[in-house]
């Protein structure tokens, strides 16, 4: 089994989501990759592992001495039987740790995998924390021009302020406290209240997306140590699947981030550091506490009004909402809003950790639905859905009953599958990226390292048409129709494709244009299967 699948089985294991593998008989009992994926299910389900200390090897020493001395020695047989079990259980799980982390090795050879165990530990261990981070780029020439400079206040539970102290946004204050987000603008001496759910950008260099990232990352490695801000630091140079390398240097103290410097691209390198941190309990409520300051004018961006119940809802919107038959565990309605521009009805549903947001929507269908380009394609009780997995935020939408539906959260995907099943009242299917039922009568020949180029290029900002299969497909069709190349207007308008399969790596668009040489359209992620990989055509049917 390749490693990138292996790693994928575990991020999906760790994110509480139920593999691919396990769907659709794709997990075979008897052959050697199910008994690997087995053996990895099992050891993922037992406790967490209690590492040894520093003083352990002392206490062993020291219990073998005691074991071995005369007051021992005058002990009968079933004495000696217990220290025989009591060494021998110690020595047994130290086996255990040493033999665990060899097969870690062997399985991830390009990962240093205890730098990244201990962000990751570190990461669920803080609460908040408050810094003051500084973007720079340095050009080709080796000139540093410092970009901004902003304070940040932030916790686990998602809760932030933030401030920016220099750059183009000096003065802006964004916040969002979890029930409302704002932004203060004294340019225009206004108060924006915004969306505060959902949020999917919080603030560049955010801790936990910064370690999300290292743990889905191809290859991590230690290349050295510096002093960052006075703190002794952990160099890392990390390899994103598909991706430009770049380095984070990590606090030898806490095991928390707190520089980022990206490859060189385009002539331009980023580099963004916490200048200074302090890991704190709590934010402080009065920077969580919505107020307008005097001379400004409130500026309501979020067209929602909290209702106190379904019927009130309804009043407002005209039809009649209704809550799921069933909940996710853990979870329980927080609170009930009404879009007053879009008359929607929005249940939210916190966790009772507040690990988690889940937002369910409800209006009147206006149209049949069209789902995103970069969509999955599934069902929900057997209707056409939209399913975006985005990271963070992800997403599914349907429509039933001449009504549309969606649910939305920053949490694993079985959850939200879990809303809309109970919301729906049926299943919800959602293609595996391994079923790929057609296959093109015409192959297109593929360069990986021209598409592995491509991708790179894409990640730096450039030709963002390539995360877009409609576009993908629009240039392919048309150049079959002006192979020389296009002037002006492409002659296949983007309106009349429609990705009629996806499966989040594959995908198919049907052609509807009488012009056009080819009636499908095949399409695949060769590169990074997420929603950050570029699409290629690798085959087409031609009009008959």
């Amino acid at each position: 089994m390749d490693e990138k699948r292996l790693s994928g089985y575990i991020d999906e294991l760790n994110a509480g989501k139920r593999p691919r593998e396990h769907e659709g008989g794709y997990y075979e009992e008897g052959n050697d990759d199910s008994k690997l994926l087995d053996t990895v299910r099992r050891v993922r389900s037992l406790r967490e592992l209690e590492y040894p200390d520093e003083l352990f090897q002392q206490r062993l020493v020291d219990s073998l001495a005691e074991g071995a001395g005369p007051k021992s020695m005058n002990k009968g047989k079933k004495e000696r039987h217990r220290y025989k079990y009591a060494f021998f259980y110690p020595v047994a799980a130290a086996a255990a740790v040493i033999l665990l982390f060899a097969a870690v090795y062997n399985i991830f050879p390009n990962k240093d995998t205890g730098i990244v165990y201990a962000m990751e530990k570190a990461m669920e261990k803080l609460q908040a924390y408050h810094g003051i981070i500084e973007v720079s780029e340095t050009n080709g020439l080796g000139e540093t021009m410092t970009q901004s400079k902003r304070e940040v206040w932030a916790d686990k539970e998602g809760n932030y302020y933030i401030k920016d102290l220099e750059g183009t946004s000096q003065g802006l204050i964004t916040a969002n406290n979890g029930g409302q987000k704002w932004q203060l603008r004294p340019e225009e001496k206004a108060a924006y209240l915004l969306p505060a759910f959902p949020d999917a950008y919080r603030f560049t260099f955010e801790l936990g997306n910064e370690i999300d990232d290292v743990t889905k990352a191809q290859t991590v490695n230690i290349v050295g140590t510096e002093t960052v801000g006075g703190r002794k630091t952990t160099k890392l140079e990390i390899i994103p699947d598909g991706g430009a390398p770049y380095y984070l240097w990590v606090d030898a103290e806490t095991d928390l981030p707190l520089q980022r410097v990206s490859a060189m691209q385009n002539a331009i390198q980023i580099r963004v550091e916490y200048s200074s941190i302090e890991f704190i309990d709590e934010i402080p409520q009065e920077l969580l506490a919505y107020h307008v300051p005097e001379g400004y004018q409130e500026v309501d961006a979020s067209n929602e009004q909290l209702v106190a119940s379904l019927e009130e809802a309804g009043e407002l919107t005209g039809f009649a909402p209704r809550l799921p038959e069933q909940v996710t565990e853990g979870y329980s309605l927080d609170r009930i809003a009404v879009d007053k521009a879009e008359a929607t009805v929005k249940l939210y549903y916190v966790a009772k950790d507040k690990s988690g947001t889940v937002l369910l929507t409800q209006a009147k269908a206006a149209g049949e639905l069209e789902p995103a380009s970069e969509a999955i394609l599934g069902t929900v009780n057997n209707n056409k859905a939209e399913i975006i997995t985005t990271d963070p935020t992800s997403s599914i939408r349907w429509q039933e009953g001449g009504m549309e539906y969606s649910v939305q959260g920053a949490v694993p995907q079985e959850q939200l599958t879990s809303f809309a099943e109970g919301l729906s009242g049926g299943k919800v299917m959602i293609p595996e990226s391994t079923e790929t039922a057609r296959e093109p009568q015409v192959k297109v020949e593929v360069d990986q390292s021209v598409e592995e180029n491509e991708q790179k290029s894409v990640d730096a900002g450039h030709s963002p048409w390539r995360l877009d299969p409609v576009f993908v497909s629009q240039v392919f069709a048309s150049l079959l129709l002006s192979p020389e190349g296009i002037v002006g207007d492409y002659p296949i308008a983007y309106e009349n494709i429609e990705i009629i399969e996806n499966n989040g790596t594959d995908a198919i668009a049907e052609i509807k244009d009488d012009k056009s040489i080819a009636k499908l359209v095949y399409l695949k992620r060769l590169v990074r299967q997420d929603d950050t990989g570029i699409w290629t055509v690798v085959g087409y049917d031609p009009v008959k």
